[in-house]
């Protein structure tokens, strides 16, 4: 099978490597260029190849809006650069325009479009776009025509002829002199132009509707979404600049109330270690997600949320170089395993709750009385199960904390470094938090281990098969029922990387988007953690590591495990005596987490794999691998 559309993909590939120097023009092109080829490669059959590349020109359209957007913010950026040295010219002359007041023309670039002569139609048809750059720069009429531009990337075909009319009469409103009789005339041609200009904006902006509506993934693909607590971000009392429960927007911003509040107290004498509140990430709970020493209530909240009927998931330098204060970094503080679970608030520390029975100590409840025995029953009787009391237990949230010093005069000098050390600070403790969840979650689960049998891709696939099938057979599960797996995130990698090394005509070098279709397939979404496996560093001139020999992966059903937060996340500033002594201070986070395992079976899997490509065909009768395979 060819490739859908390959040559001009790669032509457009081409492009956007080197989309800084293309013009506006060749950016409304290549984006009509993406589009058609879009609507060709729709037209044909559904295939995995031509939704590859549906997916590829989706993302290459983004690129390309995106370089339209960066442009127009650069436009409007140069018109308030432009505006300002405008003003303090103009701040200077003030006393000249107040004593000729009626000499002064108006400036060219604060001219009204209502006061623009009409250009003449020939003329406004033939204007190449180009020479709307030649406009008054830095003036209203650049921001317009910015605009425009940017409205031309939205609808490249339907606007360019609207967008040229109105650079035309912006031209002519700059070169011509004040008539109000042209005026009337400009508006009523530009009437039309306008209306037509937008009729085709929204028609293209209803045709890029339709564009993401058909690559969406199947809703059966789909991974069930957790319910999300908004987060607020509130700043401590006595903070310079801020107001008590004023809200912040970033780590920057919470990075320089530190250094702030710090300032303050740089007069104060002593210290006996009290904290000073500088920041609170709070999550707000609806009285439904919140659990209290109520059992019964906690139980009907929990059932609400996780029942299986709630479930939804050249030359030298001669100048001193540039300092670049700005510190490099990456990393992410998501929490997939956190954000995986059912999350409740637990306000008083804790939650108390009733361990659910399970479906094999019923076999003594039930039975069968024939007529024969109902005849002559002699000794035999009915079965029965005598019911004891419920067993109550209770969960505690536990603090996962994190502490870091830094010295006065660092925070003042150098603020960029101090926000990046938060970044980082805050990043282990996610991690941190992770393992430690992680750890609960293990406490919990009943381990096994599995062993390698082949490639790596289809021994996980029937490893987790194996696992729900034997879940649902024990517990008489609906196929329905949801189940979740838990594992690393770079066992995706692995088994793209096994299921690349297949034999040639597999089509499986792209499987990345397919392997969550293998799994949803057998009724389990997957959440990949960063912190479960964590390789280790990757030493120099050495042999590039390997993937892992072994890995460890929970599944349980749906709402077996649930995330109690027991409050806000606090950021502040702590001082003693000590500290004042040596001019440092400390900044500390805490939030105080835990799980509660309010079902009934968990497994924690310990398996051992092997990266090599190798499928059951490829296998001899000894139980190895053949010697084509390669070993990774």
């Amino acid at each position: 099978m060819t490739d859908p559309g390959g040559g001009t993909v790669d032509r457009i590939k081409q492009q956007l490597d080197t989309i800084d120097s293309l013009t506006d023009d060749q950016i409304v092109a290549l984006q009509a260029e993406i589009v058609a080829e879009f609507e060709t490669v729709e037209g044909q059959e559904p295939t995995t190849e031509s939704v590859d590349a549906m997916t590829q020109l989706a993302d290459m359209l983004d690129t390309v809006r995106g370089e339209a957007k960066r442009r127009e913010a650069l436009a409007q950026e140069l018109a308030a650069r432009a505006a300002e040295a405008a003003m303090r010219v103009k701040g200077e002359a003030e006393g000249d325009m107040e004593e000729a007041p009626e000499e002064m023309p108006m400036p060219e670039a604060e001219m009204p479009m209502e006061e623009a002569p009409e250009a003449p139609e020939m003329e406004k048809k033939e204007m190449p776009m180009e020479a709307s750059a030649e406009a008054v720069e830095g003036s209203e009429l650049s921001t317009t025509q910015g605009t425009a531009t940017a409205d031309a990337a939205v609808a490249p075909e339907a606007t360019t002829e609207a967008a040229v009319a109105e650079e035309a009469v912006a031209d002519a409103a700059v070169e011509a002199p004040v008539e109000a009789e042209a005026s009337t005339s400009t508006e009523i041609t530009d009437a039309p132009q306008e209306q037509e200009a937008q009729e085709a904006t929204m028609t293209a902006a209803a045709d890029n509707a339709n564009l993401e509506v058909e690559i969406q993934v199947p809703a059966d693909r789909r991974p069930l979404q957790q319910e999300e607590a908004p987060t607020v971000i509130t700043a401590g009392a006595d903070i310079p600049g801020y107001t008590a429960g004023a809200q912040m927007k970033d780590a920057n911003e919470i990075a320089e109330a530190m250094a702030s509040r710090l300032h303050g107290l740089r007069r104060v004498k002593g210290g006996d270690g009290e904290q000073h509140i500088v920041a609170s990430i709070t999550t707000k709970y609806p009285e439904s997600r919140v659990l209290t020493q109520d059992t019964d209530s906690n139980v009907a909240k929990i059932k609400a949320v996780a029942s299986p009927e709630a479930l939804v998931a050249s030359g030298g330098h001669s100048a001193p170089f540039e300092v670049k204060y700005d510190i490099f970094g990456f990393g992410t503080t998501d929490r997939p395993i956190r954000d995986s679970l059912p999350r409740f608030a637990a306000d008083r520390g804790g939650i108390r709750y009733i361990l659910p029975p399970v479906l094999s100590s019923y076999g003594d409840a039930v039975g069968v009385w024939t007529n024969a025995t109902d005849t002559d029953p002699g000794t035999d009787t009915k079965s029965s199960l005598t019911i004891t009391a419920a067993t109550e237990t209770t969960v505690a949230t536990d603090a996962v904390t994190l502490q870091l010093q830094f010295g006065n005069l660092m925070t003042r000098a150098y603020p960029e470094l101090i926000a990046r050390h938060n970044e980082l600070a805050l990043i282990q403790h996610a991690r941190e938090a992770e393992q430690y969840l992680a750890g609960k979650l293990t406490s919990g689960s009943t381990a096994v281990t599995t062993t390698s049998l082949i490639g790596v891709a289809r021994d996980f696939l029937v490893q987790v098969g194996r696992a729900a099938v034997a879940m649902r057979s024990r517990h008489r599960l609906s196929p329905d029922q949801k189940l979740r797996v838990i594992a690393p995130a770079w066992i995706k990698d692995a088994m793209v990387a096994d299921l690349t090394l297949a034999m040639p005509g597999d089509s499986t070098m792209n499987a990345t988007g397919e392997i969550d279709g293998y799994l949803a397939a057998r009724g389990v979404d997957i959440t990949y953690s960063h912190d479960l496996n964590v390789y280790g560093s990757q030493s120099a001139s050495a042999a590039l590591n390997e993937f892992q020999d072994t890995f460890t992966w929970y599944i349980f059903a749906e709402g077996t495990f649930l995330f109690l937060d027991g409050g806000t996340l606090d950021l502040g500033i702590i001082r003693d005596s000590s500290l004042v002594g040596t001019n440092d201070y400390k900044m500390f986070v805490e939030t105080f987490e835990g799980i509660a395992k309010v079902g009934v079976e968990s497994l924690v899997v310990t398996s051992t794999i092997s990266v090599n490509g190798v499928a059951a065909a490829l296998r001899d009768t000894t139980g190895g691998a053949t010697a084509a395979a390669i070993e990774y």
